[in-house]
């Protein structure tokens, strides 16, 4: 009888150490990818967008639903005005905007990740005002442009010795800025060309109405993370999107955007 209950103490005492054995060690979870990050959104399709579901789509949104995915780290998505998201991208730590044009005075305001995709931006006016002559960028200091505050854009145009209130005119949003254009209360307005066609018709113009007469500049696009985000999650998000260059998947999702180039 005590043979039998040595025999079943040792089996029982073999199994646990199996058990014990076979079982691994619990992971510790990853500080950075406690809190979701706070993704800022500007409405300027082909890039981000709602879809009529109400929500984001666009060639940015899908990089960077691809990128938080491979990173392990969850999101809250908002859509706002360009000047209201380039505040909360400095002032606030673990904010992403999907699309940001890396300009010099911007370099050390953000953590940068891309690039993302090509950006020219033209001066346009409308067809019918052929009495806007602009052969040259020095020329359209003779007429009033429309811009978005803040925008880089804008921050090229002050760069070329163009002045705010005089040859620049503000506005706090694309929409704003085209029907300034529209209704000829300017004479120009500065657009990527990538977003020309779709921005257009999102808020109900015809693009056949307007024409590019000069280029302003060529800009990459990145996407900007907020500098007090801090550097390990800047690396872990540069992992990620390294990764995504690698296999081709920022190619395949920007073959699904006919009006995205990537240079």
């Amino acid at each position: 009888m005590r043979s039998s209950r040595l025999v079943l103490l040792k089996t029982l005492l073999l199994g646990l150490g199996l058990i014990m054995a076979g079982t691994a060690p619990a992971q510790t979870p990853n500080p950075l990818n406690a809190e979701p990050l706070t993704v800022l959104l500007e409405p300027v399709p082909p890039f981000s967008y709602e879809d009529p579901s109400g929500q984001p789509a666009g060639y940015a949104v899908e990089l960077m639903q691809e990128l938080l995915k491979r990173a392990g780290l969850g999101y809250r998505a908002e859509f706002n005005s360009w000047t209201r998201i380039y505040q909360r991208a400095q002032s606030q730590p673990r904010v992403l905007v999907v699309s940001m044009a890396r300009l010099a005075e911007r370099e050390t305001s953000f953590l940068w990740l891309g690039p993302t995709a090509a950006r020219r931006v033209y001066l346009y006016r409308l067809r019918s005002r052929t009495d806007v002559q602009v052969p040259t960028l020095e020329a359209a200091k003779a007429y009033r442009i429309a811009v978005v505050r803040e925008d880089a854009a804008e921050r090229d145009l002050l760069a070329h010795g163009f002045e705010l209130g005089k040859q620049l005119d503000r506005s706090p949003d694309h929409a704003a800025m085209l029907r300034k254009l529209f209704i000829q209360r300017d004479d120009l307005v500065a657009l990527n060309s990538t977003v020309a066609a779709t921005v257009t018709g999102q808020f109900g113009y015809d693009y056949k109405q307007i024409e590019p007469l000069v280029k302003l500049s060529e800009t990459p696009l990145f996407m900007a993370l907020s500098r007090s985000s801090g550097e390990a999650l800047h690396n872990q998000l540069l992992k990620a999107w390294d990764g995504m260059k690698r296999d081709g998947t920022v190619a395949a999702i920007a073959a699904r955007h006919p009006f995205v180039a990537l240079d």
